[in-house]
């Protein structure tokens, strides 16, 4: 087990550097899907290294390896792994584990809020809630019995074509379960700090999904973006968000790169980077040799430790003359 063993967390730094990038580089769909799927990989590659790291250190506690069969002076002889090392990773291990269930319990606090809220505005799944709300807001409630809400001030300001193009976007978000992806990516960085970049860049990348699906829609790429320039100014002149537990799921756009989504709207189609792609799949290649060769370095060494473990005369062996 050798400096295999630490490559995970250098491509988890390289993957969040260069997520932004990708994430305006690469079409939106292809984005969302590549970085969420490589992402997820690559978190549960750290957390397991992480483990092999943390587990070179409680192997030499007594009961430890009395439960495993092994000679503790063997391992600590043997153990390429400095000590601080190891003891860097329990405690990473311990806190990055905590923040994981946390995640887990607040994501699934938020989206059994929004089932409740999607039943109590009844409607059928996907349909257009329209609520008289001093509040201009227009957002996407996940799940299988999902809705598009908006504030009856929101829709009044808009013309026919750009309503449309509002209402087909968040339409978008709903058809393709965006909040899974964002979700996924999401407890990815809550075990993997260095992640985060990716989660903000699968949120763009969702965003421009559903603007691109828009696009489609309405069969104008201005008209999507002259909508987006209009709900985004009036978000800013009534930046009053009320800051709720369900909007830890909702999918809305109030705060995803506005300006940026107008740009791309403003240029023709984004097309396939292959060599982007290539990047990825790079580092995924990468993530998983270093962590077969990881957990084949854990089992060597501990299997040497098995092995240096003296077995007492008189135990069914017959002792040297």
């Amino acid at each position: 087990m050798g400096v295999a063993v630490y490559v995970p967390l250098l491509v988890a730094l390289l993957l969040g550097l260069g997520a932004r990038p990708l994430a305006h580089l690469l079409p939106p769909a292809t984005a969302a899907r590549a970085l969420t799927g490589t992402a997820v990989l690559v978190a549960a590659s750290t957390s397991f290294v992480l483990g092999v790291l943390a587990f070179t250190l409680l192997g030499t506690l007594p009961p430890v390896a009395a439960l495993g069969r092994w000679s503790v002076t063997a391992l600590a002889a043997a153990n390429p792994v400095p000590q601080l090392v190891a003891g860097i990773a329990c405690a990473a291990v311990l806190v990055l584990g905590v923040s994981g269930v946390s995640a887990v319990l607040q994501r699934y606090r938020a989206l059994a809020v929004v089932r409740a809220l999607c039943l109590s505005l009844g409607g059928e799944p996907g349909q257009l809630v329209v609520l008289d709300d001093d509040h201009d807001d227009v957002y996407a409630l996940p799940g299988a019995r999902g809705r598009i809400v908006a504030s009856r001030s929101l829709l009044a300001c808009l013309p026919a074509d750009e309503r449309r193009a509002l209402l087909a976007h968040e339409a978008a978000h709903l058809h393709h379960h965006h909040h899974r992806y964002r979700s996924a990516v999401e407890l990815a960085a809550a075990v993997n700090p260095l992640l985060r970049p990716v989660a903000t860049a699968v949120r763009f990348a969702t965003e421009r999904w559903a603007d691109e699906d828009a696009a489609i829609a309405t069969g104008d790429r201005r008209v999507v973006a002259q909508a987006l320039a209009r709900v985004g100014l009036r978000r800013q002149e009534g930046r009053s968000i009320r800051v709720v537990g369900w909007r830890t799921a909702a999918l809305d756009a109030a705060d995803s790169a506005v300006v940026a989504r107008v740009r791309a709207l403003l240029r023709p189609p984004p097309r396939r980077h292959p060599a982007a792609l290539l990047v990825l799949a790079v580092l995924l290649t990468v993530t998983g040799v270093a962590t077969f060769d990881a957990q084949r370095g854990a089992e060597h060494l501990f299997e040497q430790s098995e092995t240096s473990v003296a077995v007492p005369v008189g135990a069914g062996v017959t002792a040297p003359a």
